[in-house]
């Protein structure tokens, strides 16, 4: 394939070269609660262990009801760190059972006066928080 010592050298070049371009070109995901890389997800609910604002609060509320059990477990970590509670929340529980804990979270919040509106809102169509939407439950196989 190569005859000599300096095509196969020339060739890595080129090869080195694109690899460098191609690499470049791909977009290192940002970091946040809503980030499209997992890590960078796991990355903020930690974070947000030492913050001390409502808006971080409120994520943490929120990944309680996460599809993804690694976000649900570091997101009560974090608020058990942040409140010293878990208000009897398993990341691992039935889904009806994760979401009585997340109702108990939310009437946390309200009593401490942090909105929680777009909770309920969701709720109502099927989404995140309330108790008047239907369950589906887990399986255990």
């Amino acid at each position: 394939m190569f005859r000599d010592q300096w095509g196969y050298v020339g060739f890595m070049v080129v090869l080195g070269f694109a690899f460098g371009l191609v690499s470049g070109c791909i977009p290192e995901s940002k970091p946040g609660f809503d980030s499209p890389a997992p890590s960078k997800r796991l990355d903020a609910i930690v974070n947000a262990s030492a913050l001390a604002d409502d808006e971080s609060f409120l994520k943490l509320v929120e990944k309680l009801r996460s599809f993804d059990p690694a976000e649900r477990m570091f997101a009560i970590r974090s608020l058990e760190i942040r409140t010293g509670e878990t208000l009897g929340y398993d990341h691992a529980a039935q889904d009806w059972e994760r979401l009585e804990a997340f109702d108990r979270w939310i009437a946390y919040l309200d009593e401490r006066g942090i909105e929680t509106g777009a909770f309920r809102d969701e709720g109502k169509d099927g989404g995140v928080g309330g108790t008047d939407r239907p369950m589906e439950q887990d399986t255990e196989w």
